[in-house]
């Protein structure tokens, strides 16, 4: 099986994607994307960032990752989905999960015009996001909330743990998509 780990644990393996370019952009969602809107509350153009479920980042070497988060860990998890070449890493791919349903970046009605915009950008840096002052339970636990995705251009995303609503909950953010008084609450630290 697999080991997923937490950025920080990751961070040899993430460094080697530095200089490749996303080609794909996957969200494996618990609900067909026609229901996610209904399910979640949300908007449907909405519905790549905030369903539930893993995103799986393909490069154009054809390796990928898979991200979600584990609330055991109060943190991003990350694994290697593929290997250069495509073949994969894993027993189980997201792609072969009968009970995930995919939503793309490149969905026009199921995803906004921002996550088309960093397809076949280059990844140049990765940081992680960990709150500034934490209880004591956060502190015994990794608690990488985020995983920041850095691409040329300056555009970029964040894979996060709780990141958009405080919950333990897996989401993929524009930057944009949490508040200033929350970025406050985090530091960022680069991998």
């Amino acid at each position: 099986m697999e080991t997923k780990n937490t950025p920080l644990q990751f961070s040899d393996e993430l460094n080697d994607c530095i200089g490749r370019r996303v080609v794909k952009l996957v969200r494996y969602s618990w609900w067909p994307k026609e229901e996610i809107s209904a399910e979640c509350g949300i908007a449907s153009e909405l519905s790549f960032s905030l369903t539930a479920g893993p995103l799986e980042v393909v490069f154009d070497d054809e390796s990928s990752l898979g991200i979600a988060s584990d609330p055991s860990l109060n943190s991003v998890i990350v694994w290697w989905e593929r290997e250069s070449g495509g073949r994969a890493c894993v027993d189980s791919p997201l792609a072969a999960d009968a009970e995930l349903y995919p939503v793309s970046a490149d969905d026009e009605e199921y995803a906004s015009e921002f996550w088309r915009k960093l397809l076949k950008r280059k990844l140049i840096e990765f940081s992680i996001y960990k709150k500034r002052l934490m209880g004591s339970l956060e502190s015994e636990l990794p608690s990488e909330l985020g995983l920041h995705f850095i691409f040329e251009d300056n555009l970029g995303f964040i894979a996060s743990h709780g990141l958009h609503d405080g919950s333990d909950d897996f989401s993929v953010l524009m930057l944009n998509q949490f508040a200033d008084t929350q970025k406050d609450q985090l530091v960022e630290i680069p991998l």
